[in-house]
């Protein structure tokens, strides 16, 4: 549903709450839109009283969590229950893998195994993103941040302040655990 800005509100409060905090920058790279966009989004929030200024970001509030918790649980209706938990499985696999070859990005041979399992990651998230919608936009993130690996800022693979692999990938982790119930 379009939220102020033309930003999806669910995807907005889901960002907000994973992040803790967001600028509108910081928005507006996540979800793809404008910086304009994204003020607008953030703005809408705090005059509805579901996030508050704090810090020079944006954090949700408690209305703001129960609207998201209401959202998270309507958009769970219309997911099929085993699908999602057998991705979440599939998942598993590929989260141990990727956090033990996170630990040493400096190791040889840290980007081609990277790019295996950014490869076998995709053909996942194509699935999730069939069943969560909102989700697609992940994969840009991923894509994003490995063309940056790729271009020698190995800061893109576990930086905690950017949209890195490893910050794309624990957040995707949340999401599918979450919309797969676990």
């Amino acid at each position: 549903m379009a939220f102020a800005g033309n930003v999806d509100e669910l995807a907005l409060l889901q960002t907000v709450r994973l992040k803790k905090q967001v600028t509108a920058e910081v928005l507006a790279a996540h979800l793809g839109v404008s910086v304009s966009s994204g003020q607008a989004a953030l703005a809408a929030l705090v005059e509805q009283g579901k996030a508050v200024s704090s810090d020079g970001g944006v954090a949700l509030t408690d209305k703001g969590f129960a609207e998201l918790s209401d959202q998270l649980d309507a958009e769970r209706v219309s997911i099929d229950e085993d699908s999602i938990a057998d991705l979440f499985e599939q998942f598993g696999p590929l989260d141990e893998t990727l956090s033990k070859l996170l630990e040493d990005p400096d190791a040889d041979g840290f980007l081609d195994a990277l790019i295996g399992i950014d490869r076998k990651a995709q053909n996942l998230f194509d699935d999730v993103s069939a069943f969560v919608p909102r989700l697609s936009r992940y994969q840009d993130l991923f894509a994003e941040a490995l063309e940056k690996i790729k271009g020698g800022s190995l800061a893109w693979a576990t930086a905690g302040n950017i949209d890195s692999y490893a910050t794309v990938w624990r957040e995707m982790r949340a999401e599918l655990g979450g919309a797969s119930g676990n």
